[in-house]
């Protein structure tokens, strides 16, 4: 599927459909591989993982894919933009490594060096092997299925001379001035010519000046329209470029006016006060990994609507940019964080950990900055940011955010939230806690009494640490539930106690003016552990989602959506 930012004149070739596919084992050195050894025999779809192949079940190793891309034009540069892949990558191009992905689920891009072929032999070496050494970002501990293959669409771009990678639209306020960073790539000139047209309207020009591939100007939406969940109305900006002697180059962008802000503990959506109210979501389902067709994200979508949603928090990854754009139309918020589950000590001392956190956070706000349902980012869920050696990494992350866009709010998900040493950074406190179901009382039988003390605790705490003027979201609180278990005496895993649990936690935090919002944990059962750590998980799922992972109702569903649409 297409999405924004659409490139009106060079070629983009979607490379999603069918590859050739060849195992190349388990225990094999993917740095020693040759492009002419590899034997393909098999086909895969792409977007897809190797995982959810009946062949290929249970084997974590490495994998070649192969396709050919039929170009236009000889002689031009290209660019391979992929939105996401695991674990690792190596793109090969003609028999020619042109890069190595070490950042998975984020956005990534190559550049091609141009060839007088139009027919060209593209191979990405895919390494599904968790390994830290390799690949830093993703642990053997983490709390999701690190799958293998290309999560989602990919495409080649043929690029003139001088072109245009992207655009930032930033609105300066709800009247429709505009504030816009244009990045160019190749020959970059001193300055360049600039047409530009907002919502298809009459075209204007400019001549700016170049400064290391960026240039700026403002412009103004003559009927601005606010973008809000109630009402989201999206404006288009279409950039071309005049290149003399070469091909041109344009750019259409869409985006959406409206304004964050933080006052007296709430968010405020175009100066109103928002409650948010939703679900953490994994990009999972049995079938398809996180390779999610667009029918499942538009039903994800239409689930939450449908239980008065008005929020997702995107775990623990960047997010597929169709489901932004859905989110976009459909009037939902959207918290976007980059790739980080409970990073340790050791991470903090890597300083190749640093780079690549800082790296694929700087891919995630550059990609997705034009999403108006975009309202927070954040990074490294749950690290152990009560300790002092985490503060470097932090305060690196929170400037970087910031550095790249500073018209949203930002935050991480703590869960040491009594000793937690860097709310300083955020604009908006977020916590994950699950008092009733990993309980104080690990004897008591039912501890949902737990449940509301912890709350009353968290308020105080951040009152008396002078955090109680920011908002306070409960960014994950749930409990499992094992879809179809159904027990009299209603214990844990049933789909009772999970109910009990929402039903007392989804009322506090409606009727509660302290707490600006609640992402249950979670939108829906999704694999995990496939090793010793599952005896945790039953059936290696987190069974925390108010629907299984085929999308089917809990009776915690129905709880939701009685509370969140009173």
């Amino acid at each position: 599927m297409i999405h924004y930012p659409i490139y009106g004149q060079r070629p983009v070739h979607c490379l999603d459909g069918v590859w050739d596919l060849a195992f190349l084992g388990c225990d094999i050195d993917p740095e020693q591989i040759h492009p002419a050894d590899i034997a393909f025999a098999d086909r895969m779809a792409i977007p897809g993982v190797v995982d959810s192949l009946p062949s290929y079940r249970k084997q974590r190793g490495c994998y070649a894919l192969r396709r050919t891309v039929q170009c236009q034009h000889t002689g031009r540069a290209g660019r391979l933009v992929v939105g996401g892949l695991g674990l690792w990558a190596k793109v090969i191009v003609d028999g020619q490594t042109v890069g190595t992905c070490l950042t998975p689920w984020a956005p990534w891009q190559v550049d091609i060096p141009a060839s007088e072929a139009t027919q060209r032999e593209l191979i990405i070496l895919i390494d599904s092997r968790i390994d830290p050494e390799r690949v830093p970002l993703f642990d053997p501990y983490f709390d999701f299925y690190g799958y293998g293959g290309i999560f989602r669409s990919c495409f080649w771009h043929e690029l003139p001379e001088l072109a245009i990678e992207r655009a930032a639209v930033l609105p300066q306020g709800l009247d429709g001035a505009l504030s816009v960073e244009l990045r160019l790539l190749g020959q970059l000139p001193a300055e360049v010519d600039v047409h530009f047209a907002i919502d298809s309207g009459e075209e204007q020009s400019l001549r700016l000046t170049v400064e290391q591939g960026v240039a700026h100007f403002q412009a103004q939406v003559a009927k601005p329209q606010t973008w809000s969940p109630q009402h989201p109305h999206l404006h288009t900006l279409s950039i071309r470029l005049d290149s003399p002697g070469s091909a041109g180059d344009s750019i259409t962008e869409r985006f959406g006016i409206r304004t964050l802000a933080t006052a007296q503990g709430q968010v405020l959506l175009n100066g109103e006060p928002i409650k948010l109210l939703g679900y953490n979501r994994h990009e999972a389902h049995p079938q398809f990994g996180p390779a999610l067709p667009l029918q499942q994200l538009v039903q994800d979508l239409q689930i939450l609507r449908s239980l008065g949603c008005n929020y997702i928090r995107g775990s623990h990854y960047p997010q597929d940019q169709r489901f932004l754009d859905l989110c976009d139309e459909m009037g939902f918020v959207v918290w976007e964080e980059a790739l980080g589950w409970q990073a340790r000590k050791p991470h903090f001392a890597s300083e190749r950990f640093h780079q690549l956190q800082e790296a694929q956070t700087r891919a995630m706000v550059r990609t997705s900055i034009n999403h108006p349902s975009v309202i927070m980012w954040g990074f490294l869920n749950e690290c152990e940011s009560h300790l002092p050696e985490s503060e470097d990494l932090l305060a690196r992350l929170s400037a970087a955010v910031r550095a790249e866009d500073s018209s949203r709010l930002l935050t991480f998900a703590s869960n040491h939230p009594f000793e937690e040493r860097n709310y300083h950074l955020v604009d908006v406190v977020a916590i994950n806690q699950y008092p009733g179901w990993y309980p104080a009382d690990i004897d008591k039988e039912r501890p949902l009494d737990e449940i509301e003390p912890l709350i009353d605790r968290l308020l105080a705490h951040l009152a008396e640490q002078g955090q109680g003027d920011k908002p306070f979201i409960i960014s994950e609180m749930g409990a499992g539930a094992i879809y179809g278990w159904r027990d009299e005496l209603e214990g844990h895993w049933s789909e009772q106690y999970q109910a009990a649990y929402l039903d007392i936690l989804c009322r506090r935090v409606v009727c509660d003016q302290r707490i600006a919002g609640l992402a249950i944990w979670q939108f829906c059962d999704c694999r995990t552990y496939s090793d010793g750590h599952a005896l945790g998980r039953p059936r290696s799922f987190n069974n925390k989602g108010s629907f299984d992972e085929y999308r089917r109702p809990k009776m915690a569903a129905e709880t939701v959506r009685r509370i969140f649409t009173q």
